[in-house]
């Protein structure tokens, strides 16, 4: 913390803030860590069968939402008391704009296992199966150093996992052949087909996520919007 960003607070009340600005990263970094479980658990029913982990995954998504909202209140809680400016205030905004990607990371983990209870054999035996995992285990490596790179406010890697998010709208575009084929051959199964249309478009969304997790990271540490930075023409679209 630097005495340009919180001005005219006695020793006291900047120990106190800083150990809320701790707290507040320590309630993140916990958030972060149930989200990827979260995503792992759903894709271990999705692609494995794994029904104990599937049962975790359609439950714990009322953490990632309890944290959210404690992460939130302690924020405000932080802005109102103390009136940060500069870096800290910008490290805060970053840390309310990530709860919101991992809230969303942890929507999509449970209606992916929530879809695995319904069609996940059926699935196991499809062509869907293997590009399924190759996109899971992308956007899971992408989750998890995103986090790192938060943590240790990284810009390098945070510029490479934005860079690793055209890897997983490759693989999003192949499956979408797989399934445009497999509706063509399999016309009665269009309830199926939808289900996994939906998986597939739920793993690349967490990917986005995991991109603007990597985004924040540089937005507190260069003080620069970077929504679009990374995302230009150059970047593969996905197909509907």
């Amino acid at each position: 913390m630097s005495d340009k960003d919180t001005p005219n607070l006695t020793p006291h009340t900047l120990t106190r803030y800083d150990d809320d600005l701790g707290a507040l990263r320590s309630l993140l970094m916990n958030m972060g860590g149930v989200a990827e479980q979260h995503f792992d658990d759903a894709l271990a029913y999705l692609l494995d069968g794994d029904a104990e982990r599937g049962r975790v995954a359609m439950e714990q998504d009322y953490e990632v939402d309890r944290l959210e909202t404690s992460i939130d209140e302690l924020a405000i809680h932080i802005i109102a008391r103390y009136a940060p400016t500069a870096s800290d205030l910008r490290a805060i905004m970053a840390i309310v704009k990530a709860i919101t990607d991992l809230e969303r990371v942890g929507d999509k983990s449970e209606k992916l296992a929530r879809i695995a209870e319904e069609v996940g054999p059926t699935l196991q035996q499809t062509a869907f199966a293997p590009h399924f995992r190759v996109m899971g285990r992308i956007v899971k490596s992408m989750l998890h150093d995103a986090l790192d790179a938060f943590v240790r406010q990284d810009c390098v890697a945070a510029e490479e996992i934005i860079r690793r998010d055209t890897h997983v709208n490759h693989e999003y575009n192949a499956v979408h052949e797989v399934l445009l084929e497999y509706m063509s051959n399999n016309p009665q199964n269009s309830d199926l087909s939808l289900r996994m249309l939906y998986c597939m478009r739920a793993i690349e969304r967490i990917g986005d996520h995991c991109a603007n997790i990597a985004e924040y990271v540089i937005f507190q540490q260069r003080g620069v919007g970077v929504c679009r930075q990374g995302r230009g023409d150059d970047k593969e679209r996905t197909q509907i």
